[in-house]
């Protein structure tokens, strides 16, 4: 099969679960606050299913389809390793706040690289860095959120998407590490771009399972 052909066929698995924007059109975003502010209302309830063992990671390059969601290409050397069921899950939280958001693909590789560098997407209930919780160790004594709101997980994701959009509106147009830089403002900037392979094959792993209608194990969000 050429790569085309592939390419083609990695479109069609993940098209009904995410869109993806090649002219990097995004839909303008509600009014942002840097960083802190009002985001969406939460999401409405998913249902809660058991599955089995978390699925290993996929081949990273299965139907040619990882250069599509690392459009500027692998920089440096990359982390990798098999999440738990646990890491999955606030994962498939990431990849569902961007697709109910309607944005590209790209933002939920963004994200997962960030949580994955911030806390290997473990959500801190405690805080281990002054006072950074969650799954990207914001500080709520910089605006992101109350303790209580930084450590959940859907909550966490929409403000990390806010200072996204808002500090880095060309962030398709970037290379992954210099958006979740604007995002964030660590003081490793750089340490985000190992994580692009890892978060490129879970984002792809996640799309595929859904586009399946496989069953997904999600943490429920109660309707508030």
């Amino acid at each position: 099969m050429s790569i085309t052909h592939r390419v083609v066929f990695a479109l069609t698995a993940v098209s009904a679960a995410v869109i993806i924007q090649s002219n990097s059109a995004v839909a303008a975003p509600a009014p942002l606050v840097d960083p802190a502010g009002p985001i969406s209302a939460p999401p409405v309830a998913l249902e809660a299913h058991s599955t089995p063992l978390a699925p290993p990671l996929p081949d990273p390059y299965a139907d040619g389809a990882l250069p599509l969601v690392i459009p500027h290409g692998v920089e440096g050397r990359q982390q990798h390793f098999t999440p738990s069921s646990e890491q999955w899950d606030n994962a498939r939280v990431i990849v569902e706040v961007v697709r109910r958001r309607g944005l590209p693909v790209y933002a939920a590789v963004v994200s997962l690289a960030t949580a994955l560098q911030e806390s290997t997407l473990r959500n801190f209930t405690v805080a281990v860095d002054h006072d950074s919780l969650g799954l990207f160790q914001q500080r709520p004594s910089a605006g992101w959120g109350a303790p209580e709101q930084v450590t959940d997980p859907w909550y966490a994701t929409g403000k990390f998407l806010d200072a996204l959009l808002f500090r880095a509106p060309d962030y398709l147009d970037r290379p992954l590490w210099q958006s979740a830089q604007d995002a964030q403002r660590s003081a490793f900037p750089t340490l985000y771009a190992q994580w692009q392979e890892q978060a490129a094959q879970m984002a792809l792993w996640i799309l595929r399972e859904t586009a399946n209608n496989r069953t997904v194990r999600i943490q429920a969000q109660p309707v508030r």
